[in-house]
């Protein structure tokens, strides 16, 4: 049997749950707590020498011309620029976040992490709150049922005609991101979509009040310092279900590994 060596790199709380899950007698495994590849992550691979890699979902980055240790590494990873992909072409690479079981249970975990974030900021409740979401994709949907479930008023934007059309299939308001009609007056204005797309052009249709579940860099193409509060919020699994978080992603992983 191979004498497996994991390195399990990242800042992610889940990553340090999940590094001490993978441990097994024939599997060795060392956590890095870390967002960027530098000297000291190059010296690392080269004394530890592993033979699996599990990059954080978002993309480390990079501060060596090149990275050591990796010719015959196996890598898992999160979101990669061009610049990761380039340098990982000759490895063999798994995304977990193509896997669609990983996918709708870490937008369930931040559907919930967003509830958690709003008590702590609004101090309101749920109840008769008017949302409104950008974006009708995996955890727009899991976050919008759980609103409506809760008593709350949604309302969905979306530039897909396929998502206005699904959103209002399920019962909701929706409305083209594009239509100049809508725009918000009060209630919470909840941003999934990741890109950045409140441009100048937008900005008299949002609030002043945003919430961003998208990863960083976020959804503005503005300066921040436009809005009265701008709320990034990445990463909402591991910060609040750090274990629960981590469950999955080892499930994804280790199902990869015995396909």
């Amino acid at each position: 049997m191979e004498n497996e060596k994991w390195l399990v790199i990242g800042e992610d709380p889940r990553l340090k749950e999940l590094a001490t899950m993978l441990r097994s007698p024939s599997r060795t495994v060392f956590y890095k707590r870390t967002s960027v590849w530098n000297e000291e992550l190059n010296k690392l691979v080269l004394e530890f020498q592993p033979n699996r890699i599990i990059l954080p979902i978002l993309p480390l980055k990079i501060e060596v011309e090149q990275l050591y240790g990796i010719s015959q590494v196996k890598f898992y990873t999160g979101r990669l620029t061009m610049h990761w992909k380039h340098l990982l072409e000759r490895n063999e690479t798994n995304c977990y976040l193509q896997q669609e079981s990983f996918i709708w249970q870490n937008a369930r975990l931040t559907a919930e992490g967003f509830i958690a974030t709003f008590y702590g900021l609004e101090q309101k409740c749920i109840y008769g709150q008017n949302f409104t979401i950008a974006g009708f994709g995996r955890t727009a949907k899991m976050l919008a049922s759980l609103l409506v479930k809760m008593g709350a008023n949604v309302h969905i934007v979306a530039r897909s005609v396929v998502q206005v059309s699904e959103a209002k299939a399920y019962g909701y308001k929706a409305t083209n991101l594009d239509d100049r009609k809508w725009s918000i007056n009060d209630g919470i204005f909840i941003n999934t979509i990741p890109a950045k797309w409140i441009t100048e052009s937008f900005q008299e249709h949002v609030p002043v009040v945003l919430y961003d579940l998208a990863s960083e860099p976020g959804c503005l193409d503005i300066d921040a310092d436009q809005l009265q509060t701008y709320v990034l919020l990445p990463s909402l699994p591991g910060k609040y279900f750090a274990h629960d978080a981590a469950t999955i992603l080892c499930k994804a992983i280790e199902e990869e590994e015995n396909c």
